[in-house]
């Protein structure tokens, strides 16, 4: 991605299409800490979602300025694409409940056995 923004930027400096691809990575740096820190599921899938969403509008507004740079980021879109798919199947495998879910749970889980553990002086 790094690649084919700086072969865009070169040719149009710091307009749409790379303020569209400034918006998508702040999206996936936001990812994970939601889905794997927070434990937020859904709130992740729909980081997910609107990931594959910028990355498509990326890929038409580059293929607009160098179209090379927006091919090269076809396997990428693939990669996310497939990446939002396994996190519904996480949703789905994982309920929420009041805003709580079994990945939740069983961070909470782990966190008491850790402290049992630290309290027996093992």
């Amino acid at each position: 991605m790094g690649y084919s923004a700086c072969r865009v930027y070169e040719r149009s400096g710091f307009a749409l299409p790379i303020k569209t691809a400034a918006v998508h990575y702040a999206l996936n740096v936001m990812w994970a800490p939601i889905f794997f820190g927070m434990k937020r599921l859904r709130l992740g899938h729909g980081v997910n979602v609107a990931l594959v969403a910028t990355l498509l509008r990326v890929i038409m507004l580059f293929e607009g300025v160098h179209p090379p740079s927006a091919y090269l980021l076809l396997p990428y879109l693939a990669w996310v694409t497939f990446a939002t798919a396994l996190s519904w199947s996480i949703c789905s495998l994982n309920p929420t409940e009041g805003g709580y879910n079994n990945a939740m749970m069983e961070a909470d889980i782990l966190e008491l056995q850790r402290e049992a553990a630290k309290k027996a002086g093992l």
